[in-house]
This record gives C-alpha cells, structure tokens and sequence, in this order.
C-alpha cells in the first residue's frame, strides 16, 4: 500500500523473510537524523522496521504532516512482521484523518496518447471529489468533462486507486481517489477549467511521459504511469 504525502511516499507492507532487499532496514532514529540535516535523497528508498505501538504511530503521522519533508520525493516502507499487524495500524493510522473520495480518469486516444491537464506547475491527470451519494463512475467521467472540456468520453474498466493526504484548515484529510481508464478522440476540442487553476490541457504520448522531467509531475501521477507502462518513468 503507497500512500502519497504530496512527494513524499509512505508503504506499508509486511517483511518477507525470504526476499532479498535492494536496502537493509535503518532504524527509525536513524532516518530522522537524515531529515534534519537535509540529506538529498533524490528519490530514494528506505526499509522502516515498524513497531506495534501509539508512540510509533504518532510518529509515523507527524513524519507526513511534515510541510519541509512532504516536498522531498523519497519512499520509506514500513515493514511489518505479520499482516494482521500491518492491518491494525494502516486502520489505525486512517483513523487520525477525515475520509474522502475522489474520481477520475486515464483517457486514452485513438492515437495511443494520454490526456494531461496542467495546474499548480505540475502535468497531472483529471480528477476531483465524489459528490454525496454521486455514483464513483459518475463522478470521474464527470470530472474529467469538466477539468478538460471534453464532451464525449467512454467510460472503461477501473484502473486502480491512489491514497494521498493533504491539510484542509486544521484538518488533515486522507483522499482515496479511483482511478478509470477511459478514450476519447483527439481531434474533439479541449477546455482548461480556468475556475480549478488548470492552466493546459493536451494530449501526451507515452514517449513524452516518460522523458517528462520528475520534478515537472507528481510521483503519483508517475506510479500510475508506471502501472500502465509497466516500467519506471524516471531514468
């Protein structure tokens, strides 16, 4: 399970005594001395062995609510000795956030190329909130209508879902967006929603995703790319 603290990213999984890691597991103190002297971690991976208790919890919690340390693009997984423990603490630590949903879409041309909207200086994908008892599929086509301008789209299978959490006022909320893979033609006309601060909306081939440079894009938008290339978008 990947949970996207804007670039920062947070897994959950449990140890398997059997496979070989690319990285032994550090000690947690250990990883936090590395924050506070700013290392540059340029998109690395560190193994967390977890611990079954509040104080580790609060910790792992604070480590995401961290403004400084959500900008970093590096993954620390948590390792687990069972699943029922990784299960008691993923439900644990949503428990500490508001709950939310969102919907939208990886659109598809006839040309093999991939519709991307651009806001907040980053290339991303069409998405946004799930409206009260809105149906889920309803609500990514709608999105994705309405971000981009497009007026006709077929509705494929669900991709996957994403977790990420952002602070809302005080709040701190844990969005889980669904994903759709969905077409469209390419010559049908596109409108960027001036109103949500998208600033472009153009289609992408899958050669231009990967070349795009990491810093121009979301790690989750890349690991939903990933999934769909079945390889790594960063060189």
């Amino acid at each position: 399970m990947k949970i996207f603290a804007l670039n920062f990213c947070l897994e959950f999984e449990v140890k398997n005594p059997g496979r070989n890691y690319d990285f032994e597991s550090i000690a947690f103190d250990e990883l936090m001395g590395y924050l506070f002297k700013g290392t540059d971690f340029n998109g690395q991976k560190f193994y967390v062995d977890a611990e079954d208790t509040e104080e580790f919890l609060q910790y792992v919690f604070d480590l995401q609510a961290n403004d400084v340390w959500r900008e970093i693009d590096l993954t620390v997984c948590f390792r687990f000795q069972s699943e029922s423990q990784r299960e008691r603490f993923v439900d644990a630590f949503m428990d500490l956030f508001q709950q939310v949903d969102a919907a939208g879409g990886l659109v598809e041309n006839e040309k093999g190329e991939y519709l991307a909207i651009f806001n907040r200086e980053k290339w991303t994908l069409p998405k946004g909130g799930v409206e009260w008892r809105e149906p889920v599929e309803e609500a990514a086509v709608r999105e994705v209508k309405e971000e981009t301008g497009l007026a006709e789209i077929n509705l494929g299978e669900k991709l996957t879902e994403t977790w990420h959490t952002f602070k809302r006022g005080k709040k701190w909320v844990f969005k889980t967006t669904h994903w759709y893979k969905m077409t469209a033609q390419a010559d049908a006309p596109l409108v960027p929603q001036a109103e949500e601060g998208i600033e472009d909306v153009r289609w992408m081939s899958k050669k231009d995703w990967i070349n795009l440079n990491p810093e121009d894009s979301y790690p989750l938008t890349r690991y939903l790319f990933e999934k769909v290339f079945t390889q790594s978008l960063i060189a």
